[in-house]
This record gives structure tokens, sequence and C-alpha cells, in this order.
């Protein structure tokens, strides 16, 4: 009996004990962000392929998405303590892709309330197990409750959150998704790009709009930023940008040449290639989806 008691707080132990190990960067002295690795979710990075930033708003933090699990969450906030105790006035989840956002009832559970855009009522699906739930370990997965935004938004909003004013920007077209939303702080020029912006990995536009996605890019350097953080990659300076315009940019240009000539969307597939781009992690798995998706909307021009 004893041996099974023990077999059975093991197991509890070591499923309540993963941690993340995760380190916040600086950006600016008011933003510290969290930058996940250039890959797809496994068991071995469990989900940690995305980033998630604190804004130090003097009297709490604003936090920007909440990754891909509850001790994702809980190990952000742990690690951002160590840098100043604060407590977390407000959370902003970006848009619907679940690895962004799976974290939030770590935050819920403490009465703190959370803002999104109002797609999460139409596109999240609630019913079906996550893609972290699926791919990620058990113990990384551990006490994750799929959890809606407290608040919802449909159109830009202006916040004051102790010494900060934000400003939340939702795209006008379609772009990453449905509706993807930034965050600007204009006191220190950082913009959340969240998934708008990719570096050190290929951007995937599936599900999305390529014509939107560029058009909202444009929108977005209207704002001056002096630090754009995007929501996969690890460049953070005014620039961040320039690989995910430059890679749509040359994609939508050589899709509308192959539609020009007739080429049919395989033909089109095999001819953009555009190899210089084999370099980004997940080329392979991404790049010919891309051009597939962006097919279909451009043909209709």
């Amino acid at each position: 009996m004893k041996t099974l008691l023990g077999t059975l707080l093991l197991a509890v132990t070591s499923l309540s004990a993963y941690d993340y190990a995760l380190k916040p960067v600086r950006v600016t002295q008011d933003v510290h962000c969290f930058f996940g690795k250039p890959e797809i979710m496994d068991k071995t990075n469990n989900g940690n392929i995305v980033n998630s930033c604190y804004i130090d708003a003097g009297e709490g933090y604003v936090v920007v998405d909440t990754g891909p699990s509850y001790v994702y969450a809980q190990s952000a906030y742990n690690a951002m303590k160590k840098i100043k105790s604060l407590p977390v006035k407000l959370v902003i989840n970006t848009h619907i892709h679940d690895d962004h956002w799976l974290g939030n009832n770590y935050f819920t559970e403490q009465g703190i309330r959370i803002l999104g855009t109002d797609d999460f009522k139409v596109s999240a699906d609630m019913s079906e197990p996550t893609r972290m739930q699926t791919y990620i370990s058990p113990q990384s997965y551990a006490k994750t409750k799929p959890t809606m935004p407290t608040e919802m938004i449909s159109s830009d909003s202006n916040l004051t959150i102790g010494t900060q004013k934000l400003q939340l920007i939702i795209a006008k077209h379609k772009a990453h998704t449905a509706k993807d939303m930034v965050v600007y702080v204009p006191k220190s020029k950082v913009l959340v790009a969240a998934d708008l912006v990719f570096n050190d990995r290929l951007p995937s536009v599936r599900g999305g709009d390529i014509n939107g996605w560029l058009s909202s890019l444009d929108d977005l350097d209207k704002l001056g930023a002096e630090h754009v953080v995007g929501g996969h990659g690890n460049r953070t300076d005014k620039k961040a940008a320039q690989m995910t315009r430059e890679y749509f940019t040359q994609m939508r240009n050589e899709i509308r040449s192959a539609i020009a000539e007739g080429l049919s969307i395989d033909d089109t597939i095999k001819k953009v290639s555009m190899e210089s781009y084999q370099k980004y992690k997940l080329y392979e798995g991404t790049h010919r989806h891309n051009v597939e998706s962006s097919y279909r909307i451009l043909e209709w021009e």
C-alpha cells in the first residue's frame, strides 16, 4: 500500500513539476519579452515557440499573450517577479491561435481580466482538443484549461494602465487571422506586433490573406515604432518586419506572374519556390502551403 501511494505521489509531483525555465529579454526599460524557438510545437519544446511580453506600468504588469499552457504562463510570471515583483493588472490576447493564449487560466484564477478581440466568439473552437494538448507533454500542459478572454472588443481601443498609455489596434484587413490585434506602447515606442511579424522562421498565411497582411504591415509602419516585437523570432529593432514583408511581396509578385501566364495552382507551387528563403526555419513545411493559400486569393483579383 505504501509503495502504491508513493508511486501515485511521484506521478502527481512529476506531472506538476515541469518548468519551462524561461528567461526574459529586455527590449526597453519597461518592456521585457520571452522569445520562443523557431520550431513546430512538440514534446521537446513543449510549445515554447511563441513570444510573450510584459509591459511595466508602474503599478503592475500588462501581459501580451500568455503562451501555450498554464505552466508556461506561471513560469514567465515567476521569471518576471525576479526582475520586479509586481502584480499583473491586465492580460491581452492578440489573436485566436492557441500557442498565444492557453496560459489564460493561470491569470483568470487570480481574478485578472483578459482582453481579446470578438473573433474569439467566432473562430476559437473550444469543442476540440487544442493543438498543444495533442502535441506537447502532459507535464507541460498540466492545469491548462482553455479559457476565453473575459472581455472582447471589436475596434481599436486606448487604455491607461498605471504609467502606460497603450494603443490596442486591430488590423483593418484579414491578415494572419480574421482579426489580428497589436499593442503599441508610445512611451517607449515599442510595438508588440504579434503574428503580423515573423523573423527567424517563415510566416504562415494559411487561413489568412496575403493582401490584407501586407496592407496591415503598411499600417503598422505609420506608428513609427523604434522596437518591433513579432509573435515568432528574436529580432526587435524597427526593421523586424522586413523579412515578413519582403517574403510576401516577392511571393505575391511571382504568383501574380504565374497566374498571368495561365499556370495551374500545382505548376505555380513548383515555380514559386523562392529558394533564397530556404535558410529560414520551417521552409519545408510552410512555404508550399503559403503559395497554395495565396494563389487561391490572388486568382480572383
